[in-house]
């Protein structure tokens, strides 16, 4: 996205073409010159609009660089006016949002004048534009002007009282709305403006699918997400796979009834700082900072085996193999041992995957071979312990008392599991098979994951 600057630059001084249009003020007002389609669409759309919701996938444009246009339009073209800008954390406000509004301040063709701070800009007492922590919902009591603009940027991660803050002041005559977000929760206000709430909103989706660069295999616009992650994407999540529909499409993931952990749960689990740390007892009915290692064998050409380690209740790392036969795989997991101490080793043992345990035990290493077709501890609620051990899993995430790393396969296949229940009324995941038949990736990070937070009521076979 380019913009022009000069060292001497006229005054800007409003023009109805330019107020009319937020666009066209973006164009000819701060210099962009390489806005494309749907940008072009989002910025019309709130110069038409109250209020407007956007959903989008990942890489389409900068929601930031819409937003910061956005909040710039707005102030200039009204003579008196209050724009309120907030996203899910204060840094997201401070160093992301409101860079971008000083970038397009500092590019643009005209000299804006008013006083520029780090999340704010003053024209005069009765015009300005605030960055606003999502923290608390008194931060947004107290705000009158006859205009008002309220810019929410990654909308679907800002809590609901939030969203009963900014009802509270859109209470003038010209009062605008615009929330921008990736459509990745299954509730709350975002959603709803697309569904429930969808005749007070002019809604837009933005896929993946139509960016330029994708629609063209090269680069048109720089910056834009390209063909070669769409069909990465395609072949680690699936095109039926809740994450990219969400991340790819645009579209609100189908997390129906069959859903085990949905995507905002899992999503939410990435980098969570967990002060205090949650108790978990491990295999050996200890808690703590404990070190569990796991191992999922892959069985198929597709398929990767999976070193996975926990430390307590955070996921610390996980290495994926394709390709390796149980000799060199067993040497992996050998080093894994030697490098963490770590007080079990869990490693599924169906198929091939016995001859890694075989082998780790002629060696002397203390592991446990786990068949998770056995069945379940809970045989009245769970088919085998596959079904029990995920169900746990489920828990855990429901809870909040996991952490995982920024693993965008981990995210998709958690987001991807499905289960349902046997005539007997007992819980049963979806299999690797079926998982393949829909498109979906083989869960062999998720599987891992599953494996290393068995807890100790599990039957497992203990070798060495």
């Amino acid at each position: 996205m380019s913009t022009h600057s000069s060292k001497r630059k006229p005054p800007y001084e409003p023009q109805g073409k330019h107020c009319s249009s937020p666009a066209m003020f973006a164009e000819e007002v701060l210099g962009i010159t390489s806005l494309w389609s749907k940008q072009k669409d989002v910025l019309d759309a709130l110069g038409n609009h109250g209020r407007v919701a956007v959903k989008s996938g990942n890489g389409l444009g900068g929601k930031c660089f819409s937003a910061a246009i956005s909040i710039l339009w707005f102030l200039y073209c009204e003579d008196e006016a209050v724009v309120l800008s907030t996203a899910p954390t204060f840094r997201q406000v401070r160093h992301v949002l409101w860079r971008e509004v000083h970038r397009l301040y500092r590019n643009a063709r005209h000299d804006l004048g008013g006083k520029l701070l780090d999340t704010r800009l003053k024209i005069s007492e009765g015009r300005y534009a605030l960055g606003l922590s999502a923290d608390s919902a008194d931060e947004f009591q107290g705000f009158h002007s006859p205009n008002m603009l309220i810019v929410v940027d990654e909308a679907e991660g800002v809590e609901e009282t939030i969203y009963e803050a900014i009802e509270s002041v859109m209470t003038s005559e010209n009062c605008k709305l615009l929330l921008i977000g990736n459509p990745t929760t299954m509730e709350g206000s975002f959603r709803r403006a697309f569904y429930e709430d969808s005749e007070l909103y002019y809604t837009i989706t933005i896929s993946a699918l139509e960016s330029p660069n994708v629609l063209e295999g090269r680069s048109v616009v720089r910056g834009l997400v390209t063909r070669k992650w769409v069909e990465e994407r395609g072949r680690i999540w699936g095109a039926g796979n809740p994450v990219y529909q969400a991340r790819v499409l645009g579209e609100f993931p189908d997390q129906g009834e069959d859903t085990l952990i949905p995507l905002s749960v899992v999503e939410g689990a990435v980098g969570r700082d967990l002060t205090p740390p949650p108790t978990f007892p491990n295999q050996d009915g200890q808690d703590g900072e404990v070190v569990v290692i796991a191992v999922d064998v892959a069985r198929f050409g597709s398929d990767k085996s999976v070193i996975l380690r926990r430390r307590g209740m955070v996921v610390e790392d996980i290495q994926a193999y394709r390709g390796l036969d149980t000799m060199k795989l067993a040497g992996h997991v050998a080093n894994a041992i030697q490098s963490h101490k770590p007080a079990a080793v869990m490693i599924d043992e169906v198929g091939i995957g016995a001859g890694v345990v075989d082998r780790l035990r002629e060696q002397g290493y203390h592991v446990r071979g786990v068949n998770v077709g056995i069945a379940a501890q809970d045989s009245e609620h769970y088919a085998n312990l596959r079904a029990e051990g995920y169900w746990d899993l489920h828990n855990l995430f429901l809870r909040g008392d996991v952490t995982i790393p920024h693993d965008g396969e981990l995210v998709g296949q958690l987001a991807g599991l499905r289960y349902t229940f046997n005539s007997l009324g007992r819980v049963v995941m979806e299999s690797k098979e079926e998982i393949r038949r829909r498109g979906g990736a083989s869960p062999d990070k998720a599987d891992a994951m599953m494996l290393a937070f068995l807890p100790n009521k599990h039957k497992v076979r203990l070798w060495g």
